[in-house]
């Protein structure tokens, strides 16, 4: 990552940190809130690879972790695993895939990633993550998260991409006076 992919990406971090953590803490529908931070995970997976979307989601996970009660590190683990694979069905479909169909595999990286992280913490005996409830947060928190997947991944394809369009002209240009 570049300096200034990194000043960006550290911006949109905080930013949606606070949101998730103070704005839709209080706006919550059926008990359940957004999980916005994996979200991020999922995006930059997408737009930024398998080696960027770990490291965001690592970053992100790290972030919800200094908030949360759980273990230092099963946010980061899962997150930074989430953006991994995405970043790796990212590269096999492509480039040019409908809204709808980045969306939908947006939505089950999601829905995987609150699953791995429930599973994860029953590996390590952590109580109180898997209940009664646990479909609901399933399914609640991911359409609530997948209600802003749109803009993180318009977030994330302006901290990865925007800074290749210039270079990406001079190459076909290049190209194109041979």
């Amino acid at each position: 990552m570049t300096f200034f992919r990194l000043v960006k990406a550290g911006a949109v971090l905080i930013v949606l940190l606070i949101l998730q953590l103070e704005l839709f803490a209080s706006i919550r529908f059926f008990g359940v809130m957004p999980e916005i931070m994996l979200g991020v995970a999922v995006a930059s997976g997408w737009h930024g690879g398998p080696t960027d979307g770990a490291i965001m989601g690592f970053a992100s996970g790290f972030l919800v972790d200094l908030y949360l009660a759980s273990p230092m590190g099963l946010s980061a683990l899962t997150y930074a695993l989430i953006g991994y694979l995405l970043g790796i069905i990212s590269e096999l479909i492509a480039e040019d895939v409908e809204r709808i169909v980045r969306t939908v595999i947006s939505l089950v990286g999601i829905v995987l990633g609150l699953v791995t992280f429930v599973l994860f913490g029953e590996l390590i005996a952590e109580p109180n993550l898997y209940n009664k409830n646990f479909g609901k947060i399933l399914v609640v928190g991911g359409l609530y998260t997948g209600l802003f997947i749109p803009l993180l991944h318009f977030l994330m394809e302006w901290v990865f991409h925007q800074g290749n369009y210039r270079n990406n002209q001079i190459a076909m240009t290049r190209v194109q006076r041979n």
